[in-house]
């Protein structure tokens, strides 16, 4: 299947560990200048010392392309009960994903700017 060029709306439909069920991320596509930024972001300089920065970078830019999540996805404890998650209700909800979700939005960083694979031919030229 061809790639569509287009300003649409990706997702990723994750198997959530905590929950054990599927959750689905809607993000955009990274600008080429996000994906420069994502590379020189996993290394710092502190000290003169090189430190690794590759968990603060993904979920830094995992944030920055989430678009949303599929509804009833996540839910929030509220009134005495728990309500889903609602980014017209809850304008906090990547602050929300960032304390209680980080490891789904780091994961969706590491597909979209690190998850891409080289495919090896073998000997008769079949991918």
């Amino acid at each position: 299947m061809a790639r569509i060029l287009r300003e649409e709306s990706h997702y990723l439909k994750v198997h959530d560990p905590v929950s054990g069920s599927e959750v689905t991320l809607h993000y955009r596509r990274p600008t080429s200048e996000e994906r420069v930024a994502y590379q020189l972001s996993a290394f710092r300089l502190e000290g003169g010392e090189r430190r690794f920065c590759l968990g603060e970078t993904r979920l830094k830019f995992g944030l920055e392309i989430l678009t949303g999540f599929g509804a009833g996805d996540f839910l929030v404890a509220e009134a005495g009960g728990e309500l889903p998650l609602d980014p017209e209700r809850h304008p906090d909800w990547k602050e929300r994903l960032k304390e209680h979700a980080p490891d789904l939005v780091s994961f969706l960083a590491q597909r979209v700017f690190e998850g891409l694979r080289v495919v090896h031919r073998d000997e008769q030229g079949v991918l």
